[in-house]
Parts: C-alpha cells; sequence; structure tokens
C-alpha cells in the first residue's frame, strides 16, 4: 500500500505542477503529501471545497486526495489487523473486494474463517472474491461453506448459482437457485436485489429449455421492469 500511495503522490505533485503552470495557483496538497496527517487532510479538503465549474482542475484534485486519504487509513488497517475486532475486519474486508483488490480481501476472509468457522457471511464473501478472480472451484468450496454454517443463507445460493452457470452446471445452477428461493423473504438481507435474482432464474430456466416457466417469469418481468434491457435476452 505504500508503494501506492507513493505513486499516489507522484501524480499529485506533477498534476498540480501543470495546474500552476496554467494558472498560478498554489497546491494546498504540499503540506498533506510532506506530512499525511488528517489536520492536513482536512485543510486540503476545504481548499478545494468549492471548485471551479469551468475548470474541473478542483474536483480532480479532490479526487486525488480522497484517493491518498483512503490509502493512507487502509495501511493502517493493514499494519493493525491483529488489533480489530471481528466486525471491523469483515467490513475492511467487505471495503478491499468493493475496490477489487480481491487477494487482500481473501487474506482477511481467511483470518475470519480460522477465528469463527461458524460465521457464514465471511465465507460467502470470500466466495465472492474468487468468482470475481474466476477461480470457480475456490468460489463453490467457499460458498458451499456459507451453506453449511447457515443453511438459509439466501444470497449464498444465489452466488452459487453463478458460480455454477458460468462453471457449466446450468441445471445444477438452476436447483441451486430455486433451492435459495425457498428462504427468501422481506427480511432477507439486502446483499444482492431481487430483481436481479428474477432475471439470474429467468436466464437458468431459458438455459434449461424450462419453456413454460420461462414465458411465466419474463410476463412477470414485463410488468416489473419493462424497460430492462435484459428481458431482450
Amino acid at each position: 500500500m505504500k508503494i501506492k500511495l507513493f505513486i499516489l503522490a507522484l501524480m499529485v505533485i506533477f498534476t498540480t505542477t501543470v495546474l500552476a503552470e496554467t494558472d498560478g495557483s498554489e497546491s494546498s496538497f504540499n503540506e498533506y503529501i510532506e506530512d499525511p496527517c488528517f489536520e492536513n487532510f482536512a485543510q486540503a479538503m476545504n481548499y478545494y471545497a468549492n471548485p471551479d465549474e469551468q475548470d474541473f482542475s478542483g474536483n480532480l484534485m479532490l479526487s486525488y486526495l480522497y484517493s491518498m486519504e483512503m490509502e493512507r487509513n487502509l495501511e493502517i488497517l493493514a499494519v493493525n489487523i491483529d488489533s480489530l475486532n471481528a466486525k471491523t475486519r469483515f467490513s475492511y474486508a467487505n471495503l478491499l473486494l468493493g475496490l477489487n483488490r480481491f487477494d487482500e480481501s481473501i487474506q482477511i476472509y481467511n483470518l475470519l474463517n480460522e477465528e469463527y468457522p461458524n460465521w457464514s457471511c465471511p465465507w460467502r464473501h470470500k466466495g465472492e472474491a474468487y468468482y470475481k478472480l474466476e477461480k470457480l472451484a475456490e468460489a463453490e468450496t467457499a460458498v458451499l461453506k456459507a451453506i453449511e454454517t447457515w443453511e438459509d443463507h439466501f444470497d449464498a445460493y444465489v452466488m452459487l448459482a453463478e458460480i455454477r452457470r458460468d462453471a457449466g452446471n446450468p441445471a445444477q445452477a438452476l436447483e441451486t437457485l430455486e433451492k435459495g428461493l425457498e428462504y427468501f423473504d422481506d427480511d432477507t438481507e439486502g446483499e444482492v436485489e431481487i430483481i436481479d435474482v428474477k432475471f439470474l432464474h429467468l436466464e437458468l430456466l431459458k438455459l434449461n429449455q424450462q419453456t413454460e416457466k420461462y414465458q411465466i417469469l419474463k410476463k412477470e418481468l414485463y410488468e416489473l421492469a419493462p424497460d430492462d434491457e435484459r428481458l431482450g435476452t
């Protein structure tokens, strides 16, 4: 992460030099780059809080600033990983997952799996990280563990269906999804949108040539999402 901070700093220095040459402005980043603490972050952020709508350079500088501060905080979390409680570790791993830093997130999910083997959510999210790395066997193993530790983990079934579809097992994928739908209710965690689940179901019905069910569900989706481009598939 220090390397990423260094690269970002070089990019900011280059950009602020260019801006200074073009409009004579002074970079408020200098102190932050030299001493990346929260106080200097806040000072730099306030400096660019009202960007010029005609120039947009302020928006650019704010983006660099937020990126650097995020990297700084991620490095703090990484260095202090052993001091984080389980909830913070899990949220940290999820943040890395959302940033497409899959290998880093998997390392933390592994720690949670070791310490809390019966906690389903880290298994499911680790499966997602492996899925996005296109490591389908590892993804399936992790998500199956999520279901083993929490039988009615709805979004784990959805992910497992996607994994099995991509692995070339549409029949198994459909069976998995329809099993998961048995556990859906209004209190289901918001990990997935039900409309997306319905379109996945539609796709799997088509792949399995279940024409009657496919037509019934497609009619329902025309009412729920008439403008969705997925209806054309």
